[in-house]
């Protein structure tokens, strides 16, 4: 098992997949750039994003899960498709999610907060299981 964290996510966004190009996920797996060419609805999150992939052996080849772990007031769509752009504090970014299928399995947790002054949040945790689960774009 091989993984791999982001060195620290500065920006975060999402994408409705039917914009995206085709194809990308083979296109990465050639070695090829990769570009999102449309706007990057931005995330406000709070704290300090996470993403990690792990690499393992799966039936004579290898899968990649990606997980994004965020929190945020944000009302973000999860009933369309959509990916998730990040970029991370080397200026690298990052696509988590394709045109095509696989696409994300997005989980939310909402905590109402306390009466003392907590706020409420959602927690997401955005998994994706790929040959390419977290891809290097252009944007």
């Amino acid at each position: 098992m091989i993984t791999q964290s982001l060195p620290g996510i500065t920006s975060l966004g999402y994408v409705p997949s039917e914009r995206l190009q085709r194809q990308i996920m083979q296109k990465a797996l050639a070695g090829l750039p990769v570009g999102v060419f449309t706007d990057i609805a931005p995330i406000n999150f709070v704290g300090v994003p996470t993403c990690v992939t792990q690499s393992d052996y799966d039936n004579n080849g290898r899968l990649e899960k990606a997980s994004l772990k965020f929190v945020t007031n944000d009302n973000i769509p999860i009933y369309k498709d959509i990916a998730f752009v990040m970029t991370d504090s080397n200026g690298k970014s990052w696509l988590l999610g394709t045109k095509e299928r696989p696409r994300p399995i997005i989980r939310i947790e909402r905590s109402t907060g306390t009466p003392e002054g907590d706020g409420n949040a959602f927690s997401f945790e955005v998994s994706l299981y790929a040959h390419k689960a977290l891809i290097e774009c252009q944007i």
